[in-house]
């Protein structure tokens, strides 16, 4: 295998940085629900165009349902050392036969590369730590394109928070949108001020709806029917609605660990799931607008899977108040996808994916590790 983690353009990439690429980017968020892949083509601005342009050409869904990653994603959480380097080499396998399996099911337009997001385990970036599993070499194993990997880290390792990573690409790709807010894991977003990208996990959103329904045997509340009809239970919320780290200064970004102990706790508390659902829903939507208000923006542009919980984005609607735009089905489930595979591109070609003003780390940076197979 061979290790390329300097910020150099890759010598496959260098010969007409002016030429589209297609790539191949994976997710696999906080919410444990599955492997998002995204096969997008990306064009690099030109004297005509001044802008980066993309097309999705194809995209999958693989849930963990039913799947050994169900019960593994949960246990590495609480992995020892060797156990959890055991589980990220086979999940490193694993999604690189996915992304195998996807690309042989291709009639054309195959990837240059596949940009991999891995799963987060760790992150307490104010103790220097993040980690995610699946960014081992092992992600060449089903494949002979190079892989860009391990995005976070090394912000961290610089003083930031390793997170949110995707506004270089909201930036680049999405610059007619004022505020780009996606419902993930945590609910999340990016927008410009002053000239300066700036961005932060604005609360939690999936992580914890999904894991109160995995309670009752179930992935997800579909179209939020079940938090529809629960009560808001007023003094759960308004505790959560106090929590300290709303009032934190920009950078900031939010943890699996950070929910489990300071809204779940709460939460589990509450007697009735679907009451602990609606009042989950409750503080995410207003934390969504305590977050954005300020910005004074007539207009949010809202993707990832949180869109199809119906009760959800009615909340959100009541404190928002204003224009929320929703794109296209596949830009909706795999912008994030979308945006791992613009910072592999932009890996490779020694290009900024990293922004400081975001993460709060040291310098811009040209961030991801490399792996090839040996042929």
């Amino acid at each position: 295998m061979t290790n390329r983690p300097t910020n150099r353009a890759h010598s496959g990439f260098s010969s007409n940085m002016n030429s589209p690429i297609i790539a191949l980017g994976s997710m696999s968020g906080t919410s444990l629900d599955g492997l998002d892949l995204a096969l997008v083509k990306f064009t690099p601005p030109s004297r005509k165009i001044n802008k980066w342009r993309f097309s999705i050409i194809s995209s999958n869904f693989i849930s963990y349902s039913g799947t050994r990653w169900e019960d593994d994603l949960l246990k590495a959480y609480q992995a020892d050392a060797n156990d959890l380097d055991k589980i990220s080499r086979n999940y490193s396998k694993w999604v690189s036969f996915k992304a195998s399996e996807f690309i042989s099911s291709l009639s054309d337009d195959f990837p240059k590369v596949f940009c991999s997001h891995g799963h987060t385990v760790r992150h307490s970036p104010e103790n220097g730590v993040t980690q995610q599993i699946g960014n081992t070499h092992e992600l060449t194993t089903h494949l002979n394109i190079p892989v860009v990997c391990d995005f976070r880290s090394a912000d961290v390792r610089r003083g930031g928070q390793g997170a949110p990573l995707v506004p270089i690409a909201d930036k680049l790709l999405f610059s007619d949108q004022p505020i780009c807010l996606n419902l993930g894991g945590f609910a999340n977003a990016s927008w410009d001020e002053n000239g300066v990208r700036l961005a932060a996990d604005l609360g939690p959103c999936n992580i914890i709806l999904n894991e109160l329904m995995r309670k009752m045997g179930k992935s997800f509340d579909d179209k939020g029917e079940l938090s529809s009809t629960g009560r808001i239970h007023k003094k759960t919320l308004e505790k959560l609605n106090n929590l300290s780290y709303y009032s934190f200064e920009l950078p900031k970004s939010l943890s699996r660990e950070w929910a489990e102990e300071n809204i779940m706790v709460e939460i589990l508390r509450i007697p009735k799931i679907e009451d602990a659902l609606a009042t989950a829903v409750e503080h995410t939507a207003w934390a969504i607008n305590f977050g954005l208000e300020r910005l004074n923006s007539e207009k949010i542009f809202v993707t990832g899977g949180g869109i199809w919980n119906t009760y959800l984005m009615k909340r959100i609607a009541f404190y928002w108040g204003k224009e929320i735009q929703i794109p296209e089905k596949q830009i909706v489930n795999q912008k994030e996808a979308l945006c791992f595979a613009f910072l592999g591109i932009r890996r490779l070609r020694g290009e900024i994916n990293i922004l400081s003003s975001v993460t709060g780390g040291a310098k811009d940076s040209c961030d991801g590790t490399v792996f090839e197979k040996n042929i």
